[in-house]
């Protein structure tokens, strides 16, 4: 029988949301606050740098009397998509129109504060959606890799978000005690020492979910292997930064991360209605076929009735049929 290390999967995964926000109690604080004031924010920073867990922490824990809506923009891109997604119960309804949705959504604006965080906000098709959000009294939050995004917008609406807040990479200090943090949540005791943590806190100059993927393959392979802790020759990093995906290929990994499994049809479908510019077939099955290279997804029976499942050794994601 192999030896466990990874007892708590999800504590390295990318959806998973810490207790406690590490470094970041400054912006948290002042997030809060311009929320609770109403004042519309624009985050930006370097990859990983915690943009995504600091929005997620704190509209998790703001008043209910407050209605909040998080949208990912490299998911939802349409005015149609991001409407159905802002809107509460909006599921349950069939909509025919973005006019209809509009009608909706001044509805619950008119009843309850409203707050819409809109992540990777630059792959939105119609920016002039966000003009129109703020019409309606509604506070948006937006949140992009650079800060040169913010100009993506036109002088009108960049001048009614005054708040722009800079989130700067974590240092190798505070790298460490991030990671750390998650292996003593995520493994079995005393399976990997601070020796392990600290080389791989060196090696990812700041980009934590670098980190806590090295963190999770170094365990895996471990276990793999039968050791009862991890070693530094079980760290696989690219010292170029994480491994390099295609846009469509991240995409793809977006969608399965929320479906957990998918037949190849559907996974098709969803990723047709999720990108701008839609690649053909062959070139889905081949992003397919990279993406379970990589060890990422796992393919399951032949052609037509091919189903895609994250596996549990991924980079990233998590999760069975």
């Amino acid at each position: 029988m192999s030896s466990q290390i990874l007892i708590n999967p999800e504590v390295l995964s990318q959806s998973y949301l810490p207790e406690k926000l590490l470094y970041r109690d400054k912006e948290r604080v002042e997030l809060i606050n311009n929320l609770k004031n109403f004042i519309s924010t624009f985050i930006c920073g370097p990859c990983s740098s915690g943009k995504t867990t600091l929005v997620k922490h704190v509209i998790r824990n703001l008043n209910k009397k407050v209605i909040v809506a998080y949208v990912d923009c490299s998911l939802f891109q349409t005015t149609y998509s991001v409407l159905k997604e802002i809107i509460p119960k909006s599921e349950l309804i069939f909509y025919r129109s973005n006019y209809e949705l509009i009608k909706e959504l001044m509805k619950h604006a008119r009843e309850k504060r409203f707050i819409v965080c809109f992540d990777n906000f630059e792959r939105l098709k119609d920016k002039d959606l966000i003009a129109r959000l703020m019409s309606l009294n509604i506070c948006v939050i937006l949140v992009s890799d650079e800060e040169e995004s913010l100009y993506l917008l036109n002088e009108s609406v960049r001048s009614n978000i005054p708040s722009i807040m800079r989130l700067q990479p974590y240092t190798f200090e505070q790298s460490f005690d991030i990671l750390k943090d998650r292996a003593e949540k995520a493994l079995v005791k005393g399976s990997c020492s601070d020796a392990v943590i600290k080389k791989i806190a060196e090696k990812i100059k700041g980009n934590i979910a670098l980190g806590i993927n090295a963190l999770k393959l170094a365990a895996l392979k471990a276990e793999s292997e039968n050791k009862k802790e991890i070693e530094e020759s079980d760290i696989q990093i690219n010292s170029d930064g994480p491994i390099k995906l295609s846009q469509d290929e991240k995409v793809l990994l977006k969608i399965l991360e929320e479906w957990k499994c998918l037949p190849a049809s559907k996974l098709y479908n969803f990723y047709i209605q999720n990108v701008r510019y839609p690649k053909g077939e062959r070139s889905f099955r081949n992003y397919m076929e990279r993406l379970c290279s990589k060890g990422l997804v796992k393919a399951i029976g032949e052609k037509k009735g091919r189903i895609y499942e994250i596996v549990k050794g991924d980079l990233n994601f998590e999760g069975n049929c």
